[in-house]
């Protein structure tokens, strides 16, 4: 065989193994890509999922927030009217302790038919 077919040859053989290198490299690059992929997948059903959730979440303190109003609404109402019904309570105190409808009336400003029946109701629970 004469040199330049030898050249040629080798040439060729040389052109093959870069190919081959190449090939190689491009399946890796394929099987990187199709892992990536399968990456990128899980990851948009996270992101998908913490969507959702974070719907919920907020639905959920909305829900939240309107109740704790309303409850803050009847403890101020519950409030006013403890506030209002305290001289009745501390009359039902002193009744206990065997105050009379006058002392009731002069100490609590209570009118004296109101200290009168706290007395008739009461006073008759402590004797019982």
């Amino acid at each position: 065989m004469s040199i330049p077919w030898i050249m040629v040859s080798l040439t060729c053989l040389s052109l093959l193994v870069v190919l081959v290198g190449l090939a190689l490299r491009l399946r890796r690059a394929q099987l990187g890509i199709i892992e990536l992929k399968a990456r990128l997948e899980s990851v948009n059903c996270d992101l998908s999922a913490l969507c959702a959730g974070a719907v919920g979440v907020d639905r959920r303190m909305t829900a939240l927030e309107g109740q704790s109003r309303r409850l803050d609404q009847r403890q101020e109402s519950l409030e006013n009217q403890r506030q209002h019904a305290t001289p009745y309570g501390e009359a039902i105190q002193m009744i206990y302790q065997g105050a009379t409808a006058a002392e009731l009336t002069a100490k609590l400003a209570l009118s004296r038919s109101e200290a009168e029946l706290m007395v008739m109701l009461h006073g008759a629970r402590k004797a019982s």
